[in-house]
């Protein structure tokens, strides 16, 4: 399988050993539950009753399979994990370095670019402020005045929009080289179930 596969592949053996330890962790779903009714002791010659009273419909897998499986999926992950970054060793360039870098650089293009449309603004709040003077009998009195408020761009538009194109540029270069290593780069794993198939169908077919 390429690298691409192999995520894809670790991504499925964490769903199951996930899906597993919720149910395996629930004890409705690895336990049989009976009740004895003890007639015999509140009136003699009444027979005692013994009655199944497990629930049923919350045990969709075969206790033993499911945890022989759940505890199989420990190994696999080591091996697919081993088996991945040994490919990743072969290749000419730090796959992980260069996602975590490229994701920045993304984050970075969308702060330049809601920069570079940014507009300036010149507003009036009329009557948005409030003063007060003393009047001709001595009196304190208020008054309203307006208020304008002047937005300038504080930076050069024209180089943050050239600095979007360029980082743009790169990050492309930079996805399309980790794209094509995702699907040039051999793994030595083999997943030993079928990674479209379901749960179930897997644990009926596990050994």
């Amino acid at each position: 399988m390429n690298l691409k596969e192999a995520f894809q592949a670790q991504n499925k053996i964490e769903e199951h050993f996930t899906t597993l330890a919720i149910y395996l962790g629930d004890s409705d779903n690895i336990t049989v539950k009976t009740e004895k009714h003890l007639r015999s002791k509140a009136v003699k010659g009444q027979e005692d009753e013994k009655l199944d009273v497990t629930n049923y419909n919350s045990k969709i897998y075969d206790t033993e399979k499911a945890l022989k499986f759940f505890l199989s999926l420990i190994d696999e992950r080591e091996k697919i994990s081993a088996a991945i970054q040994a490919a990743k060793a072969k290749m000419e360039f730090n796959l992980d370095s260069a996602v975590d870098v490229n994701k920045k650089r993304h984050a970075a293009i969308e702060v330049l670019r809601k920069m570079s449309r940014l507009q300036g603004d010149n507003i009036l709040k009329k009557n948005g402020g409030k003063g007060y003077v003393f009047n001709n009998e001595g009196n304190q009195t208020s008054y309203n005045y307006d208020i304008e408020v002047v937005t300038k761009i504080d930076y050069d538009r024209n180089k943050v929009r050239a600095t979007v194109e360029k980082n743009q540029k790169h990050a492309d270069e930079i996805s399309n080289k980790i794209d094509a290593a995702l699907i040039n780069t051999e793994v030595e794993y083999v997943l030993p179930f079928d990674a479209h198939a379901s749960l179930i169908e897997i644990l009926e077919d596990f050994k």
